[in-house]
């Protein structure tokens, strides 16, 4: 019986994958019974792969994170597995978009991952927006080569992610830390560059994931995760223990709240309940519940 490596997917095509092992890169493909379980590696996985030729992965490591989305179609797709820290990315341009990031924050929260807020292109903006996050935030300029803030979140050995739309300047990112122009850098803000989700080892001792931009970033993720992101938005002073701040009685946060920030919230926050509901049938009539309490004490005199 031949005695299994330790490898670590870096990317895929179709049913090929990318590994990193002690011999150097090789190309693998799954095993016939990972298939049948529908159990399929995701870029960072750390997988079980037999010196055959070609080699083939058996077995596929517990996670320590795991990044997802829900796919257009329904169910849940895995973006990238074992990620330390996700660089959350955001263009100090046109293009920045504080709803958006609200979105990438709540999803690295679920995720497990330390999340990070990255301005770049800090070279076009002086003076930087104020951000009501509980998270580190990093001004870098992939331009001008100012990247020294994100080597301060990450540690020898641990795994980064790229996480932003298109056209933030990711790749610019990633052919900086690596002293070389790897991967291919767009002009067009929404036009995709990076196509598929790689794995790079950076000469720093870390490694770093390049994503391509999403279009979209469908919700998956608890409603913990939702409100771990909105740290400032707590139902502990409301009427109701699991208020949502909109027409429920005795609200204490719909006046004391950046109104723009209340709006992202509540945007997430019913999404993430729709998904929930849709998959659960008890948690679709308890939301009934809720409400019906909700517009009987709205009834009631004083």
């Amino acid at each position: 019986m031949c005695s299994l490596e330790r490898a670590r997917v870096l990317s895929q095509a179709h049913e090929l994958y990318s590994v990193a092992t002690v011999q150097g890169e090789q190309l693998a493909q799954v095993t016939g019974r990972l298939r049948f379980l529908d159990e399929l590696p995701a870029v960072g996985d750390w997988v079980s792969l037999t010196p055959t030729d070609p080699p083939l992965i058996t077995a596929i490591e517990p996670r320590t994170s795991c990044f997802t989305r829900t796919s257009p179609g329904g169910g849940r797709q895995i973006l990238a597995a074992n990620i330390d820290v996700a660089f959350l990315v955001c263009g100090l341009d046109a293009d920045f978009n504080p709803n958006r990031l609200d979105r990438y924050l709540v999803q690295a929260r679920q995720s497990g991952a330390r999340p990070v807020v990255v301005l770049n292109k800090a070279d076009l903006r002086p003076e930087l927006p104020r951000l009501a996050l509980d998270v580190p935030v990093a001004a870098v300029s992939a331009l001008t080569g100012d990247l020294a803030a994100l080597h301060h979140h990450v540690q020898p050995g641990e795994t980064a992610a790229l996480f932003g739309s298109s056209g933030v300047g990711k790749s610019t990112i990633v052919n900086r830390l690596l002293g070389a122009d790897r991967q291919a850098i767009g002009v067009t803000p929404g036009r995709h560059v990076t196509t598929s989700r790689q794995l790079i080892p950076l000469p720093a001792g870390w490694w770093l994931l390049d994503m391509p931009g999403l279009r979209e970033l469908a919700l998956d993720a608890t409603a913990g995760a939702v409100h771990q992101a909105f740290a400032e938005i707590s139902s502990d002073q409301c009427r109701y223990r699991d208020c949502r701040h909109e027409d429920e009685p005795g609200c204490a946060v719909r006046d004391h709240v950046d109104p723009a920030r209340l709006a992202s919230y509540r945007k997430l926050r019913r999404e993430q309940a729709y998904a929930e509901r849709k998959d659960d049938p008890v948690a679709a009539r308890a939301e009934k519940e809720r409400w019906k309490k909700i517009h009987k004490a709205m009834r009631k005199p004083g």
